[in-house]
């Protein structure tokens, strides 16, 4: 832990977004299998973004416009139809999805609505091609506990997840349709989490509830959590795509450092009255500098803009987190608003330089014209002269957001635990409802609904089993939970804790044998059954599971009969024939031969019975 939190007044949040295991889309009746080779057709468009219900247009969707970029969209004959394309009116509601959501909901004891309105929420940013996405709340004010605090689920909804990014440029953007429609169930705490490892234990649990409805999709990009974070001085930021808990505790960490950091920022700039100048071209007085960021945009005869900030000296370079850790500053802030904006590469700033090939005669060259004082930075673009204009623009609209201190706003989180600015905080505009589909009656789906057991409560009783606790919870994270439990149940010679020890362990065993971990995870859940009844009922030995299994993964076939066991008479015969090698032995060395040689043949216990007998 790298800060105070409480000192801080950290409050954060977080909103989980969980592909559900349905057969079909949220609002048509495509399947939700994701595609990524060729697409059988390409479809390109443009969004505008427009003002909803109160007049109003939404912040976020105009920054999107801004952006001035077209989409390309990737379809498929069997995956996607005219609902994803934009070109027929969506479907009824998918009944599987809400009721897999209303069971979600219950679990986390949430309080069920009367009537659902499906709502379409704006969003222009290409994710999808009507340039809004549809979610319908279903249940509110539920709870849970983490280490005995009680987390407000503020929210339950279903709701379409977007296309996938495929690709992007400074003029477009590409996405796959086969992802669009999948249904999502998306769950919103309330901001009551008070350090970063509670924020990661929240989303832990309710990762937990989910996986136990057992009606999920699984796999990297098949859930993503948004976390949601502020300090007493700072604003609320969406952190969105942070797919790995173990990321977490750092996101949240880095962000409130960076809010802390850009607070004082803010208050320092108040105190000396700081100034936000206006863009000037530089071009001809910087032309001949050899940096290759200058003269790769002279030579394409692009323009070097630069702006004064007064007062603004060593406050653009200082850095916000303690040594070691990743580099967070203003001057990251504003190149980042400058990439968003404009798909520039960046901003350079003077408490940076010299730096980047631009020599210290250069940056006195700069300074001098634009009249720099020993209090002053200044900030420098240089792209096409479009596109130099608007990143300059927007990099002086976040200078100027700096004197007031946080902006509220949405950021990525990035894999080092730092994030990068996406756009502007979404307000309230960007909803309205939905006309396509009727009101829907949940209670009518309530009956059908049944409660799984959770997952913490399911390893709890694989204790009692006798597994070990972190035995049992990795058999119920894990793909094998149902067949544990119905080997425990048909095998009653085998200890339950031999079971999930083999299930868990034995795909490292057979890679030990030469194995690929492809061909490893091929063996199927049937060949594991075979095996095991093969050791219940004498027919296999336990030290034989891992070669069979090896042999069937190469193979693909599984093939028993090859590490069956000894009968008594071959076992006895093999016995006497090693006593007679090796007369005089002692008898712990007999075994040790014994066992190299008949090892997987039989039971390692008859082994050590037999020989005694033969040797008395």
């Amino acid at each position: 832990m790298i800060a105070d939190y409480k000192e801080l007044g950290l409050k954060a949040g977080i909103e989980i977004h969980q592909q559900l295991d349905t057969k079909e889309k949220l609002f048509c009746s495509c399947p939700t299998a994701i595609r990524d080779d060729k697409a059988d057709v390409v479809v390109k468009r443009r969004l505008r973004a427009s003002a909803g219900e109160t007049g109003e247009m939404d912040v976020a969707a105009a920054y999107e416009q801004l952006r001035a970029k077209h989409f390309v969209y990737n379809a498929y004959n069997d995956t996607t139809c005219d609902v994803e394309l934009d070109e027929e009116p969506i479907h009824s509601l998918n009944s599987e999805a809400l009721q897999i959501a209303l069971q979600v909901a219950l679990l986390l004891k949430a309080k069920v609505l009367d009537r659902m309105q499906v709502m379409r929420k704006t969003v222009v940013d290409g994710s999808n091609t009507s340039g809004f996405q549809r979610t319908a709340l279903v249940a509110r004010n539920g709870k849970i506990s983490i280490d005995g605090s009680s987390i407000a689920i503020q929210t339950v909804c279903v709701e379409e997840e977007s296309a996938k990014i495929v690709d992007r440029t400074a003029s477009a953007d590409t996405y796959n349709l086969s992802r669009l429609g999948i249904p999502l169930v998306e769950i919103a705490t309330g901001p009551d989490m008070k350090t970063p490892e509670e924020v990661k234990e929240a989303a832990e649990y309710i990762g937990m509830v989910l996986r136990s409805t057992g009606t999920v999709k699984r796999g990297l990009g098949t859930i993503r959590q948004d976390v949601n974070v502020s300090i007493r001085d700072g604003a609320r930021v969406e952190i969105k795509g942070a797919q790995e808990l173990r990321l977490i505790p750092k996101l949240v960490e880095y962000e409130a450092l960076r809010q802390k950091g850009l607070a004082e920022v803010a208050a320092e700039l108040r105190k000396r009255a700081a100034i936000v100048g206006k863009a000037a071209d530089i071009t001809s007085v910087i032309g001949n500098c050899p940096s290759e960021i200058i003269q790769s945009t002279v030579v394409k005869n692009g323009a070097v803009l630069a702006a004064k900030l007064s007062g603004f000296k060593r406050l653009v370079g200082k850095h916000f987190l303690p040594e070691g850790h990743p580099v967070v500053r203003l001057g990251k802030e504003l190149s980042g608003y400058a990439r968003a904006y404009a798909g520039v590469g960046g901003v350079v700033h003077s408490d940076e330089l010299p730096k980047y090939g631009i020599t210290p005669e250069y940056v006195e060259k700069i300074s001098s014209r634009l009249g720099c004082g020993s209090n002053d930075a200044f900030i420098l673009v240089a792209a096409e002269k479009d596109y130099a204009e608007r990143g300059m623009n927007a990099a002086l609209d976040r200078a100027r957001q700096a004197m007031k201190g946080v902006p509220s706003e949405v950021r990525k989180a990035n894999e080092d635990g730092t994030t990068t600015f996406l756009r502007p905080m979404p307000g309230s505009a960007r909803m309205y409802p939905e006309t396509d589909v009727p009101l829907v009656n949940p209670a009518a789906h309530l009956k059908w609904i049944k409660l799984p057991k959770l997952l913490i409560e399911k390893a709890a009783d694989y204790q009692k089993l006798g597994l070990t606790a972190d035995l049992a919870k990795s058999i119920v994270k894990s793909d094998y939970a149902e067949l544990f439990e119905d080997l425990v149940g048909n095998y009653p010679k085998l200890s339950p804790p031999y079971i999930a020890d083999t299930l868990m362990g034995y795909r490292k065993d057979v890679t030990l044998l030469g194995v690929s971990a492809e061909a490893a995870a091929a063996v199927s859940d049937g060949m594991l059954r075979q095996v095991f009844a093969a050791v219940n009922s004498g027919k296999l030995a336990k030290e034989s599971v891992a070669a069979a299994l090896s042999s069937a993964a190469k193979s693909g076939k599984l093939e028993l009969d090859k590490y069956a066991l000894m009968s008594d008479a071959e076992l006895e015969k093999e016995l006497k024939e090693i006593v007679a090698a090796n007369k005089g032995m002692p008898f712990n060395a007999l075994i040790g031969k014994a066992m190299e040689r008949l090892r997987g043949k039989a039971p390692g216990q008859k082994i050590v019975e037999k020989l005694k007998l033969l040797v008395k």
